[in-house]
Parts: structure tokens; sequence; C-alpha cells
């Protein structure tokens, strides 16, 4: 309860010292009318000046059937009271209505140069998409045609490889066996050598052989000779 005496006294102390700002909203001078601006609220003030219909008019406070008003010129008076209408006049309705149709035009003028541009711009892009489309196509057939002669190309290769492969399976076939025959070479060369180093053994022994059969012979003949020769003397000293 409190706190809402207090709120009732904070509202209570707005109203006071501001009463203009609570009042205040907007009005409108009544058609078909010049509207009397005075200083004061009666009609026994001076007129200031006089308002024409649909002026609008910030009303600020209330006193004996006049408002106390605020033009948008910011000259403060009084108006008649009965003379203020808060609904929007029609002239200012129309004249609204043919602002907003001047800027729904304007917007409208804007949107289809907008659209003519966007049309254009839509138009090179589609132009410009059915190049790209055909550049694409003649690079797909290019690749495609490329793509067929290296397939060809590549079943000559794998033809070759495989020709290469049972042909080093024979080269390697050849490899063993001369690996196999320099084997048996190197193994008859040893065997060679060592029937050369036998057979100039033996061919040493047998000239050693010979030359001593000669020379036995030599000294046979000469033992012989010498034999034949002392009989031969022998004999003619027998004679003599």
């Amino acid at each position: 309860m409190r706190k809402s005496f207090f709120h009732l006294m904070i509202w209570l102390m707005i109203v006071c010292l501001f009463p203009p700002l609570l009042f205040a909203k907007t009005g409108y001078v009544s058609d078909l009318l010049l509207l009397t601006f005075r200083q004061g609220p009666g009609n026994s003030y001076s007129v200031t000046k006089t308002l024409k219909s649909n002026t609008p008019v910030l009303i600020l406070e209330e006193e004996n059937g006049f408002y106390k008003v605020e033009l948008q010129s910011k000259e403060i008076g009084w108006v008649d009271k009965k003379f203020i209408i808060f609904e929007l006049p029609k002239t200012l309705i129309i004249d609204q209505l043919k602002q907003e149709k001047k800027t729904l035009e304007n917007k409208i003028s804007i949107l289809e140069s907008t659209s003519e541009t966007i049309q254009a711009k839509i138009l090179s892009k589609e132009a410009d998409a059915s190049q790209k489309i055909l550049s694409l196509e003649a690079a797909l057939k290019t690749a495609l045609d490329e793509n067929e002669q290296m397939n060809k190309s590549l079943l000559v290769t794998q033809g070759k490889y495989e020709t290469l492969i049972e042909q080093s399976k024979n080269i390697q076939k050849i490899i063993k066996e001369n690996k196999i025959f320099q084997e048996k070479t190197s193994k008859l060369s040893k065997e060679l050598e060592i029937f050369k180093g036998k057979n100039k053994d033996q061919f040493k022994t047998g000239m050693i052989k010979w030359f001593l059969a000669g020379v036995g012979v030599l000294l046979l003949g000469w033992i012989i000779g010498q034999s034949v020769s002392s009989k031969k003397r022998l004999s003619g000293s027998l004679l003599d």
C-alpha cells in the first residue's frame, strides 16, 4: 500500500509541475473556417492573427472553452475550443495520399528502371552462361576424344608391356642359362689349366726320358765302337 501511495504522489507532482506536457496533443482548425488566434482565453482578448482551415496546432491547456495552442512557427495563443477537431482533415489525408502516391510512383519508376537493368544483366548473364556452356561442351568433347586416344594408347602400351614381360621371362631364362654356362666354362677352364699343367709336366718328363735314352744309345754306341776298335786292333796285332 505504501508503494501505491508513493506512485500516486509522484503522479500528482508530475501533474502539478508539468500540466502542459500531460495535456499536449495535436488538433486541427475545422474545415471552411478562419479561426481567430487571440492573446488570452476569451473573445475579449485581442486577435493576433487568423488561422486557416486544417492548420495543425499543439494543444497545451484548456481554459474557459478556449485552448492554449502552439503553432508550427512556435507562436503561442488561444483559440476557441469548439472549432478544433482531432481527426486528420480530409484535405490533409488527400495530400498525404497524393504524396504517398507520388512516392509510390517514384518507387515504381525506380523499380522499373532497376528491373530493366536487372533484366539486361540477366540476359547478359544468360548469354555468358550459354557461351560458357558451349565452351565447356567443346572442352568436354575434346577431353573425351583425348581420353579415348589415351585409352587406345594405354591398350597398345599394355600389349607392349605384356610382350616385354614375356621377353623379360625369356631374358631371365637366358641369363640363368648363361650363368650356368659361365659356371661350366669357368669349371672347364680350371680343369683345362690343371690338365695343361699336368701335360706340361708329362712333356718335360718325356723329354728327359728321351734325352736319357738318346744319351744311353750314344754311350752304348760309343762303347760298342770302342769294343769293335779294340777287337780290330787286337786282331791286327795277332796277325802281325
